[in-house]
């Protein structure tokens, strides 16, 4: 038989509670693939026949190999394995371990970063006894998905009263957030039952469990696996989807950043949308034909650590800058570049390219004299308002001039541009650095579709958003998003 058919014969036992049966089918399945939806079916049979420590081992594997998978299911089979973890520390009476994950479960499942210190594990006390108490979990719902109704939105950035909460948006883990909240009432109320000197209310647990070598991560070469997910339940199955790239690995087209730019006569403004970059750590080097990047936080590899090639990207550009009068700008969603043109009013045909890790040698040799400043430029201030705009496609890397069409004219000097002699007039009268007026050339240039969407992501934003992208927000209301360090607040 086949991996697979090893595999969906293992999970139909896990179902009809054959768990005996389900663990060879699963081992005989899980020498070929690491799925995560098998790892998780294992686990669960492990529990059922009180193998705690084989269960835990399969429940750590699952949340390292969701995690560098990066595939649209890896945030459920994370939250999954949070909570499974959290159910079998119960079981060992861990209630302090136990209550942790199942917090960790809640933050997942809230679209928290995966790879955030939340502190959750250093709630104790000088003995270090776990703080955390029954009623202050059960009070806890600031974080709520689902709940990001205008009411709570207005009272939140109002500074409502004390325990009321706008919530989070929708994220699609709504019921897992729920599981996990309930749960943890009947981990804390079990350990508010223990002696204070008990074990049970020691903190041990990490928030990423150390990966156990397990037999199916041997093999280098392995076809992808179909992939049955839990239900909400973590008791049946109910989904069947593709596995993702192979286990330990995540290809480079899934480690590059979504990109944005826009150009004028003199700069290009690059957005790698990012989130959660460290601003003091970031170090951007700039060269006349590339930039540098690093330490950079992978959202399809959360564990990639500063100094890893994968930590690092290289952009090559699609026309020269002037590296001592380009900049960047670091905020909690993207870092934005803002390059100095060396040859002012040339069009680029692209903002360039991305390639994962330093740039190669034949890069660098390749740049003009004195054109790498290594961290010489700070970042500037990130106060200005996002701008947003659909991903450019990226056309051959070549610079390319843009012609302005000449009109038929019996003038004996010959056709004029009566586009240029406009422009002339009008910028002869405004300051070219005014802010005004880089906004009124954008929404000149735009489409009426561009336009429509200008004006209602800047109105509906308060001034702080403007996107040209109107099938991003016809559907939506586009929310405030104050510059860093800025706190928003609903005018009396």
């Amino acid at each position: 038989m086949s991996a697979t058919t090893f595999g969906h014969k293992g999970m139909e036992a896990v179902q009809n509670r054959d768990f005996a049966g389900a663990i060879p089918l699963l081992d005989k399945a899980l020498e070929s693939s690491s799925s995560p939806a098998w790892l998780l079916a294992r686990a669960q049979a492990h529990q059922q026949l009180k193998n705690y420590d084989a269960a835990l081992d399969d429940a750590a594997l699952v949340y390292h190999v969701a995690a560098e998978r990066g595939s649209g299911n890896s945030r459920k089979q994370m939250i999954e394995a949070q909570y499974r973890r959290s159910v079998l520390y119960f079981k060992l009476g861990r209630y302090a371990d136990a209550d942790c994950c199942a917090r960790w479960a809640m933050l997942l499942a809230e679209g928290r970063p995966a790879r955030e210190d939340d502190g959750v594990e250093k709630n104790v006390d000088e003995n270090g006894n776990y703080t955390v108490t029954y009623e202050a979990a059960v009070a806890d719902k600031k974080g709520q998905p689902g709940q990001d109704n205008k009411a709570t939105w207005i009272a939140g950035i109002a500074g409502g009263s004390e325990g009321g909460s706008a919530g989070t948006p929708k994220t699609g883990f709504e019921n897992d957030w729920k599981r996990a909240y309930t749960w943890r009432s009947q981990v804390l109320g079990a350990m508010e039952k223990l002696p204070n000197d008990h074990a049970g209310r020691k903190v041990s647990v990490k928030k990423i469990p150390d990966r156990p070598q397990k037999k199916a991560e041997k093999k280098t070469e392995q076809k992808p696996e179909p992939e049955v997910e839990l239900a909400d339940d973590a008791m049946d199955v109910d989904k069947t989807e593709p596995a993702g790239p192979a286990p330990g690995s995540v290809p480079d087209e899934k480690l590059k950043l979504r990109v944005d730019f826009y150009q004028s006569n003199n700069n290009v403004t690059v957005s790698l949308f990012v989130k959660d970059a460290n601003k003091d750590e970031l170090d951007v080097k700039f060269s006349d034909n590339y930039i540098q990047i690093s330490p950079l936080p992978r959202a399809a590899a959360p564990y990639v650590k500063p100094g890893d090639r994968k930590a690092t990207s290289t952009i090559i550009l699609g026309g020269r800058i002037d590296p001592s009068k380009s900049r960047y700008s670091v905020t909690s969603r993207k870092i934005e570049l803002v390059l100095q043109k060396v040859t002012p009013g040339v069009k680029w045909g692209s903002w360039g390219r991305e390639e994962i890790g330093p740039a190669s040698e034949e890069l660098t040799t390749s740049a003009g004299p004195g054109s790498t400043t290594a961290s010489a430029n700070q970042p500037e201030s990130a106060s200005r308002a996002s701008v947003s705009s659909p991903p450019a496609a990226q056309p051959p890397t070549t610079a390319t001039t843009s012609a302005a069409p000449a009109y038929p004219t019996s003038s004996r000097s010959g056709p004029k541009n009566w586009d240029k002699l406009g422009e002339a007039e009008a910028e002869d009268d405004v300051d070219k650095q005014d802010v005004n007026y880089f906004f009124k050339q954008l929404y000149k240039g735009a489409t009426p579709e561009q336009q429509r969407a200008m004006m209602k992501s800047f109105i509906e934003s308060n001034g702080t958003a403007l996107s040209t992208d109107w099938n991003d927000v016809k559907d939506r209301k586009v929310e405030t998003v104050p510059p860093e360090g800025v706190e928003a607040k609903k005018w009396e």
